[in-house]
This record gives C-alpha cells, structure tokens and sequence, in this order.
C-alpha cells in the first residue's frame, strides 16, 4: 500500500513538471542553485578560514534551527489546495496507520524535501571531519531530515483542516510575513560575520537556546561531540528522537480525526443553527444587542481577525531592534503589553466604516448614539482587560521587580481605556473608507482622510497615557510610591476619556446617523 502512495506522489510530481520548457529552465535552474548554496554554506562551516569552529557550531545551530522551523512555518502559511490530503482517502477505507505512513514517506519525495536530505548530508560531511563525530553527525543529519519532512506533513494538513478558508490562510500569511521580518536582525549579524563581541556573545545564547529546543537539538547534537561532550551529543539525540515520536503520534491522531471529519461535518451540521450564539449570553438591551453583534464579527469577519492577528506580532517586533542594540531583555519584557493596548484601543478608531450597509438597521432602528458607542466597545474592552489581568503579572515577573506593576497597570488602562474612548469619537468625526464586507482584508482602498484619521487618533491615544507614563519612568529611576500614582493617573483619565469620549461620539452619532450611513454605503 505504500508504494501505492509513492506512485500517486511520484505521478503528481510529473504532472507538476509538464509545464512550458521556460518555466521548466527556470525551476531547474532555481534548484540546482539551491542545492550547490547550501552545500557550500554548510560544508564552509568547519574551514577555519572562513569560520572558526565555535563560530561554526553557532551559526550551524541557528541557521538549522531557522530551517526545520520553516518546514513548520511555511506551509502554514503558503498553504494550498492538498493533493495528498487525508480525507481523500476517507471513503476508500483505508486504516489510519496506512494512510499515515504512506503520506509520511512519500512526503520525501518534493523539492523543499531534497534540498533538506541534501542540506543534512552536508552537515553531515562538514561535523564528521572531527574524529569520532561521524555516527553522532549521520544520526543527527537523519533525524533532522525526519524531524522537517514530518513535520511539514503536520502542518500542512493541520492548515488544511484549520484554515479552510481563503481569509484564514491569508491571516497565517501575514503572520509569516511579520515572523520573517522579526529574523532580519540575527540573520544580518550572521552575514556580518559575528565580530562585534556583544553580538557574538548574544548569538551564542541564542544558539545554546535553540540547542536546547526541539528545533535545535539535532542540529546541536554534532557540535557537542565536536567539542568533546560526547554524553551532551547523545543526550540532543534521544531527546531529538524523542521529539520526532511525538511528532509520529500527533501526525496519526491528525490523520483519524480527518479520516472522520465527514462524521463530525454531519453532526455539525445536524446541530448548527440552534441557538442565537452571543445573543442569548449578552443583554437583551440596545448595547448588548450591538455588543453580540460586534462579537459576532470580531470572531468571525477576516477584516477583524487580520487587525487582532497583527497586534502580538508587532508588540514582539517593537522589542527586537533594541535585543540587537544590547538593551537589557528584563527592561524590555515591560514594552509589549502596553504597545499591544495601545493598538487595541486604536482598533476603533474607524470601526464604523466597516459596517457598510448594515449600519442602516442601527439608523432605521433608532439606536441611542450611547448604546451604539458603548456596544461596540465592550468587545475590545473585554478582550483588552482580559489580557492585562494575564499578561501585566508575566511581564513584571519576568522584570524581575513587582514594585512596577502598579505602574504597569495604571500605563495599560490608560492606553486601553483612553483609546477606546478616543476612537469612539474619531470614528463618527473622522472615517474613512475601509474594506468592504467580504472583500480581502489587504484590499484597502485609497482614502484622502485616511492618514489624518489614524494619525490624530493615534497621537491623541498617547498624549492620554503621558501622565501614567512620566510617573511610571519616575518609578523605574527613584522608586517609592510614584507607581500606585502611575496606577492612579492612568486609571483616573482612562476613565475619564472612556467616559467622555462616550458622550461625544454618542452625541455625534444621533446628529449625523443619516450622513454616517450614507457614507458607509459609499465607502
């Protein structure tokens, strides 16, 4: 049976190839370079006049680890139709372990699985130039073949049963896009060759990290054995080999729960539709009506999930350049949740342009401005509370100093609380044209008001968190009770822009209901 599956692999892969013969050069060309690069790269590792050995060994445990998390990544988030998708294989009859196996193995036989075999076999011939080394090396150049190619086929299939829908996979594609970026500043350090000895000191604990993780421990294992540890080596393969049973048995509990995803489909299906969802846990009053609706679309609108998807991403991206410059990390775990509340309260900023024609039920309704204005912000705000009450408490643990959190929490509510009150006004005073319905969160369309809405809401958002901010840098130099002020500054007008910016945008509301929708309907 399995070479059934090689056989249907092998005839996809020809028919892949009956393209025009310039796209044949082409890919062939690309290929043929990949390989003669990556042989190069790795086998360079151990000439002592291109890099010493312990350099080696670090670039070796990076580089490989940034390989075997693309075969994680990558198809994930560059992930099409599946051809050799599980269910296929659902009304055939065929027993879970067969199908696994076979989809496993011939997993083996793609283009990014090549240049994997033939990345580790020039590892493979780079470490075992070392006496001793050369078991340690063929086993650890095996494992990380199996470790990438398995994978791979978990995560293509799990992206095929997640995100089965053409919104989705472009929010794991912009996620990608984001982690990518994040490596640009490790990736230029190795190409400058790691002189600067603060970046070769940082690049060296971010080796032994990534040794020590799953990614990492294969690629680690022939360094040690290199440098004389040899118990250190078999230790990085056994959990190496560990790692890849586990990745055996999620890969066979994937493959049973897709050979039965028509059964669950049905039974969906069968009990779909009963219930209104948020409707029935929320009020039964104008703001909870507006606030389930607003739920609604938080949780299932690809506009919405694209802005949540983006904000940890850039909350962990603002921290990287100053990792690279040598700012103490402990410092640094105070930065992302308070950027992450600032962009949770600008989320709002032009949150009802994005109803286009179903703003008209809220006009033609009669909807008070205030229960309009309060609903749609009790879902940010829940979320937004939700994750300080998580978050603040790792961040000042991972500081190391809870005399900070007070001025933590006081920093965050402001920004969380005086932003949703700020876009609460600024989307009834300044909208603009926003995505439509439906239509591709990265289709933005062109607005002339566009970059004076966002900027005005987004300055004004800070300028509301400066007092909680001054006190909680006053804080972070004297010490004493400056924090509980912080808390209370950011508290205090938190609430009071919350408030406030209720009453305005509500006010505003019930005056231009009529233009508001027309220009929804517009734009």
């Amino acid at each position: 049976m399995v070479a059934l599956f090689l056989r249907l692999r092998l005839t996809q892969l020809a028919h892949a190839l009956r393209r025009r013969p310039e796209q044949l050069f082409g890919l062939a060309l690309l290929l043929g370079l990949g390989i003669a690069l990556t042989g190069y790269v790795t086998e360079s590792f151990l000439d002592p006049n291109v890099f010493p050995t312990r350099d080696a060994a670090t670039a070796g445990v990076i580089v490989g680890s940034l390989v075997t998390l693309g075969f994680f990544v990558v198809p994930v988030v560059a992930s099409s139709d599946d051809v050799a998708d599980p269910r296929v294989f659902g009304p055939l009859g065929v027993e879970p372990l067969v199908v696994a196996r076979g989809l496993a193995l011939s997993a083996l036989l793609s283009v990014p699985s090549v240049l994997l075999i033939v990345t580790a076999g020039a590892y493979f011939v780079a470490w075992s130039q070392h006496p001793g080394v050369g078991l340690v090396a063929f086993l650890a150049s095996v494992l990380i073949v199996v470790t990438g190619v398995l994978g791979a086929r978990l995560m293509r299939s799990f992206a095929a049963l997640v995100f089965s829908t053409r919104r989705l996979r472009e929010l794991a594609g912009i996620l990608g896009v984001f982690a990518l970026l994040a490596c640009l500043p490790f990736v230029l350090a190795l190409l400058l060759g790691m002189r600067e000895a603060s970046i070769v000191e940082r690049l060296g604990g971010a080796a032994a990290g990534l040794g020590a993780s799953p990614l990492g421990q294969a690629w680690a294992a022939p360094t040690l054995a290199a440098a004389g540890d040899m118990g250190g080596a078999w230790l990085k393969l056994a959990l190496a080999a560990l790692f890849v049973a586990a990745l055996w048995l999620l890969w066979h509990a994937l493959v049973i729960v897709m050979l039965r995803s028509q059964a669950s489909a049905e039974l969906s299906a069968e009990w779909g539709g009963r219930g209104l969802g948020w409707f029935d846990l929320l009020p039964r009053s104008e703001a909870g009506v507006i606030a389930a609706r607003s739920l609604s679309y938080w949780a299932r609108d690809g506009r919405y999930k694209l802005a949540l998807a983006v904000i940890p991403v850039v909350s962990l991206i603002v921290v990287i350049p100053f990792l690279v410059v040598g700012v103490w990390w402990q410092n640094l775990a105070l930065v992302p949740l308070p950027v992450a509340c600032l962009f949770l309260g600008w989320l709002l900023h032009n949150d009802l342009a994005y109803d286009s024609s179903a703003l008209w039920l809220h006009v033609a309704s009669n909807v008070s401005g205030w229960a309009d204005r309060v609903g749609r912000a009790l879902p940010v705000l829940g979320l937004g509370l939700g994750v300080i009450a998580v978050l603040a408490p790792i961040s000042v643990l991972l500081y190391g100093d809870w005399t900070v959190f007070p001025s933590m929490i006081g920093v965050c509510l402001a920004l969380l609380l005086g932003g949703v009150g700020i876009s609460s006004v600024t989307s009834v005073r300044m909208p603009y044209a926003a995505v439509r319905p439906g239509s591709s969160p990265f289709a933005q369309p062109q607005s002339s008001g566009s970059a004076a809405g966002q900027a005005v809401s987004f300055f004004l958002i800070v300028l509301c968190a400066l007092p909680a901010l001054g006190l909680a840098a006053l804080q972070l130099a004297e010490g004493g009770s400056w924090g509980m002020l912080s808390l209370a500054a950011g508290a205090g007008v938190g609430l009071l822009v919350l408030v406030l910016g209720f009453a305005i945008g509500a006010r505003t509301f019930s005056r231009q209901a009529p233009e508001l929708l027309a220009f929804t309907l517009r734009n």
